[in-house]
């Protein structure tokens, strides 16, 4: 709804191997001269006869922060303060604005270049929002006004909101009773990272606002241990990862490991971006962050201070968005929905089932929902990976289908970033780390192209035929099949679905005559089985499966019989495998898998695909073992690793193993990753094989 500035982003410079050593060169020239400046008076917006604190931002065509110094004049012509940048082209200065004028710098950078600004208009009437921390680590909130607003104002109370990441955390009452109305809010009391204060107005709209940075704790760091320092060419690596400190039994960490080569580890910038700058930081304010990770270096003693200069300037917030509609409602995993209405008039059916059915190659969930009183229905999942193919489905009480399925959309369109080309924040040229490292990467590529060309089948002698016998590869059928038979083995009756069977309309129809030993009844589920163990004199049903899960009838009653494979009847002894559940008989109702299943369009049935979270790829690492022919051939990765997906409790350490490569030099494992109370968490440590 509001702009793509919380979307993570980063630029990944790729080389050619094949190009001449030394050609490497950017082809956009840049122009350190241009420059650009920005004014950000506290809290929004400049008022009349209140002294205000602006905030400056000056950076050059890259959108890079430069160096600048500069006077401020009023429209009268008199000088008013001068000012001088102290953090990539960010500092502040103090402006009073008098009824009548207007404001305007005249800025110079390090090269010469002069430029003359406007300074934003100052309002006749409203209220400043300024934020200082004290020595005591509280934030002093202070709410300035002039004498021309106070008489509105004067006795009434205001409303000051505190939020982080997106969510309320407290409510505060400001009683206006002078010009100048102040509060403390504790730091301890806030979580770390961005925090936004929000003054409301007598009518419930936004007047001011102003982000603070809260850091009561320092980050969180993981302990990287080897079981060695220096290794061999394809040793074993042991790696332990342990929390340096204690956050609670039962806290989870959710961490990402790599193990690479370190010569492609060498980050564009001394500060690159981190897990914790974007959680921290980056994510809250508009356009990129030059050298995030600077703010977070605990060896920076101005680093909160800068920091506070960011937050003014990238993080200075205007009120835009609490005028516009919200076209897009926030998300919480994926819904499938929709409407049943009778076939041939739009009417409602209402507590119809709606069986959906969502598969996943091997994988298939199938669950019935049941419509409300307007005939809408609707499925919440919380985590789906990858796309999946649906199927929904109308039946009534008596599992016969019935009805016309009308499915809301799934189609979903992520928004677009937009690439800044111009404007007040462009794109931050990173210095080219590949600059002087090329010559060492590309002649890394050569040597490693001849070593391949070696084990090229041209250079090596052809030997005689060889006869390689092995089991046939299950189908996905096959396997589906097998494993939903895990428990029980071979059925002791089985009717597979064939399309003359699809006709019947319900399991209980298909088997009652086709299958000896099952009969019907009138209680329950209508099925029962004579046979070893069955006590039917006692009316009680056989046990239910579907795809080797226990399930009650109502589960698989309403599966339309195109989307089964085949119906597994077992009433010899192999039901005690399910122990006393089984002693009735089993019924085991086996689905196709989704390239199975065929789809024919009719309107009680509506077949669709939706797309999941992206799903991880899994990274190559081979074992190593002198057995293996693969042994023989040279292995030169340069990542040697990568889990994207390691979770640690706290006071429990957490190992892993993984094989070196050919290639003798300094290997780096990086961890990063976040807390289950959001807090990040780094590690870093190197070794070398020789």
């Amino acid at each position: 709804n509001f702009g793509d500035q919380l979307f993570f982003n980063k630029s990944i410079a790729i080389i050619n191997g094949a190009d001449t050593v030394g050609e490497f060169s950017d082809p956009i020239k840049y122009s350190d001269s241009a420059l650009e400046i920005s004014f950000f008076p506290e809290g929004g917006s400049l008022v009349d006869n209140v002294s205000s604190i602006v905030a400056f931002k000056a950076v050059n065509i890259t959108g890079s922060g430069c160096n600048v110094s500069g006077e401020v004049y009023s429209s009268a012509g008199d000088l008013i303060t001068t000012f001088r940048s102290t953090h990539l082209g960010m500092s502040i200065f103090t402006l009073k604005p008098v009824s009548g004028l207007n404001y305007y710098a005249v800025v110079k950078n390090s090269e010469g270049d002069v430029i003359k600004r406007e300074i934003p208009k100052s309002f006749s009437k409203g209220f400043v929002l300024n934020a200082r921390i004290n020595e005591l680590n509280e934030y002093l909130i202070t709410l300035k006004t002039n004498p021309e607003t106070l008489p509105r104002f004067l006795g009434r109370s205001l409303l000051v909101t505190v939020s982080a990441h997106k969510k309320y955390l407290k409510a505060l009452i400001v009683k206006i009773d002078t010009l100048d109305n102040s509060f403390i809010l504790p730091a301890e009391e806030l979580p770390d990272g961005i925090v936004m204060i929000t003054l409301f107005g007598l009518d419930n709209h936004p007047l001011c606002e102003r982000l603070i940075y809260v850091q009561n704790n320092e980050g969180v760091n993981v302990k990287i241990e080897t079981d060695k320092k220096v290794y061999k060419q394809r040793d074993s690596v042991a790696v332990k990862l342990s929390l340096l400190e204690d956050f609670g039994t039962g806290q989870e960490v959710f961490l990402s490991l790599s193990a690479t080569e370190n010569i492609y580890t060498i980050r564009a910038s001394q500060f690159p971006s981190t897990i914790s700058s974007w959680f921290l930081l980056e994510s809250d304010v508009h356009g990129p962050v030059e050298e995030p990770s600077y703010y977070f270096d605990s060896s920076n003693p101005d680093r909160l201070k800068d920091l506070d200069l960011l937050l003014l300037t990238q993080g200075w917030r205007d009120f835009e968005w609490k005028y516009k509609g919200i076209k897009y409602l926030p998300e919480s995993g994926f819904t499938i929905s929709g409407r049943l209405r009778k076939s041939l008039i739009d009417v409602p059916l209402i507590n119809s089932n709606m069986t959906i059915g969502i598969f996943q190659g091997k994988k298939s969930i199938i669950t019935t929902v049941q419509t409300d009183s307007s005939g809408r229905f609707h499925l919440d999942l919380d985590n789906l990976i990858g796309s999946a193919k649906v199927i929904v489905s109308a039946t009534d009480q008596k599992g016969n289908f019935k009805g016309r399925v009308i499915l809301d959309s799934l189609d979903y369109s992520p928004a677009k970033i937009q690439v800044a080309t111009t404007g007040k924040f462009l794109p931050v040229k990173e210095n080219q780390p590949l600059n002087e490292n090329l010559t060492f990467l590309k002649e890394m590529d050569l040597v490693k192209k001849s070593i391949r060309k070696k084990y090229t089948l041209s250079d090596t002698i052809l030997i005689d035929e060889v006869k390689i016998v092995g089991k046939r590869k299950e189908t996905q059928r096959e396997s589906h099949v097998n494993q939903s038979r895990t428990v029980y083995g071979q059925p002791d009756k089985e009717v597979i679905i064939t399309p003359e069977l699809e006709s019947f309309r319900s399991i209980k129809d298909l088997l009652i005559g086709r299958v000896a030993g099952v009969y019907s009844v009138k209680q329950g589920s209508g099925i029962r089985i004579r046979g070893y163990g069955s006590s039917f004199e006692m009316g009680s049903e056989p046990l239910f499966v579907l795809d080797g899960i226990v399930v009650s009838y109502a589960e698989i009653s309403t599966i339309p019989l195109h989307w089964i494979d085949r119906v597994d009847v077992i009433m010899s002894e192999k039901a005690a495998a399910y122990g006393v559940r089984g002693a009735n008989g089993v019924i085991s109702v086996i689905t196709k898998t989704s390239g199975d299943i065929t789809y024919k369009p009719v309107s009680y049935s509506v077949s669709t695909k939706i797309s999941g979270y992206d799903a991880p790829r899994i990274f190559y690492s081979p074992k190593h073992s002198s057995t293996l022919q693969s042994d023989y051939r040279p292995d030169l990765r340069s990542n040697l690793y990568w889990f994207p997906n390691i979770k640690v409790v706290t006071n429990k350490d957490y190992l892993l193993k993984y094989f070196n490569a050919d290639i003798s030099s300094t290997y780096k494992i990086i961890v990063e990753g976040i807390t289950s109370s959001g807090i990040p968490v780094t590690g870093k440590i190197e070794y070398e094989v020789k």
